[in-house]
């Protein structure tokens, strides 16, 4: 039964596979900083430079906010095969074995991940949990080749993109203590703010919606991604040119917004970033691997971002990146998370309804929010040279999904779209 999983879950990466497009050789491929996938399950994430005004129509491949998006194609895996040997499993919640419905959906997801690694288009971790029982966690492929590292649900990723609701949460928790209001302007908590962001709210930044320029786009970014760089000098990339909207009127998906926060959190407070984070979310939910790599990624325990199989991804230094971008974890502890957001630890409910209301193509605070699978998502991609993430909650199912990567061709969004149809199949 075991190799009939496994020839279940080729037939499940080919269905993956099939919505990714085709990896570039490392020669061909310039580095790119955190962007992510916008729409459903499409493969190549990219930063998104274009502005969508408020007025305009959804993209015709894309279904209005609201509507069901198109997943990746679900799986047709029948029910079969047995528990694969997770590398590193946790218990289920209740310490009692898996139910054997549940078993065979866990061999199914572990068979589709572990073919996908076969064929060196996966190397990572994951974490599918299930009305508080944990159906897959492990790892899959190298974290670090030339080491023999195996990845492991311990193993420490850079988050990308996947850094930003982390932000969003660390912004709203001082929005319900009374310290920030998301409708003031943002120059109420940066000092020497410049006169065009008078009209920037913090809302603005949290939406993707203030107009204020990406930085990551500018040529110049290019010169600079791979050397250690300042907030300060990061805000003087953007801080002196015009906004490209009026804000509140278009979207436009920003580190610049992020790194704005960052420096917001750090305002109010009175201390770094890193400390705040670490202080307010890593330390009290018990998230002992993860925190902000200020740069090398030192702090990632051995791991490294590969390009392709073999192939080292370029080095950026996440320093580059601030709050937009530059923290790490593992997929063991962004479950902690997802715990405690589902809980109400992190958040007041009133003020997590906040981030979960979509406005411009599906971005609430921090997440996006849409429809798969007839169900709500709220969830996250993330990507980089070198990591490619995805995190997602379906709060009304009690369905966790968490998929990081350190290939950044890795189809993260496919593979996270492939498990979730397990489960609800």
């Amino acid at each position: 039964m075991r190799s009939f999983a496994r020839l279940i879950g080729l037939a499940a990466c080919l269905l993956v596979l099939l919505t990714t497009c085709s990896a570039p050789r490392l020669a061909e491929r310039p580095a790119r900083i955190s962007g992510y996938v916008a729409q459903g399950a499409s493969s190549a994430p990219t930063v998104q430079p274009t502005v969508t005004p408020a007025s305009a129509q959804p993209p015709a491949d894309r279904p209005p906010d609201g509507q069901q998006a198109a997943p990746t194609p679900p799986l047709a895996i029948p029910d079969g095969g047995n528990p694969p040997v997770l590398v590193g499993a946790m218990a289920p919640a209740s310490g009692q074995p898996l139910p054997p419905d549940l078993e065979s959906k866990a061999a199914q997801m572990d068979a589709t991940l572990q073919s996908l690694a076969d064929m060196g288009a996966f190397s990572g971790a994951a974490l599918v949990a299930w009305r508080g029982q944990i159906l897959l966690d492990r790892g899959y492929g190298q974290a670090n080749g030339e080491a023999g590292l195996p990845n492991t649900p311990a193993t420490r990723f850079r988050l990308a993109s996947v850094s930003k609701p982390l932000t969003a949460i660390a912004v709203m928790q001082l929005v319900a203590e009374g310290k920030i209001n998301v409708g003031d302007s943002i120059c109420a908590y940066l000092p020497g703010c410049p006169p065009a962001w008078q009209p920037v709210t913090v809302r603005n930044l949290l939406n993707h919606t203030s107009g204020i320029p990406n930085y990551t786009d500018f040529a110049v970014f290019a010169d600079i991604e791979q050397r250690r760089s300042s907030v300060d000098q990061l805000l003087g990339l953007f801080r002196d040119m015009p906004l490209g909207f009026t804000p509140g009127s278009a979207y436009q998906y920003c580190n610049s917004n992020y790194v704005l926060l960052g420096r917001i959190i750090e305002q109010v407070t009175g201390r770094p970033y890193a400390e705040h984070m670490a202080a307010r979310i890593f330390g009290p939910l018990g998230m002992g691997d993860t925190g902000y790599d200020s740069g090398d990624g030192a702090a990632l325990n051995g791991t490294r971002g590969y390009a392709g199989v073999g192939a080292p991804a370029i080095p950026l230094d996440t320093s580059n990146l601030f709050a937009a971008g530059g923290l790490f974890s593992t997929v063991d502890d962004l479950y902690k998370l997802a715990r405690a957001l589902d809980d109400g630890t992190l958040l007041p409910p009133d003020v997590a309804a906040q981030m979960y209301a979509p406005l411009y193509y599906s971005y609430g605070y921090g997440w996006k929010i849409e429809q798969r699978f007839g169900r709500r998502v709220i969830y996250h991609p993330g990507y980089m040279s070198g990591a490619a993430t995805f995190f997602a909650r379906y709060p009304e199912d009690g369905l966790t999904v968490i998929v990081l990567s350190n290939l950044e061709v890795a189809n993260v969004t496919g593979a996270a779209d492939a498990l979730a149809s397990v489960v609800f199949n």
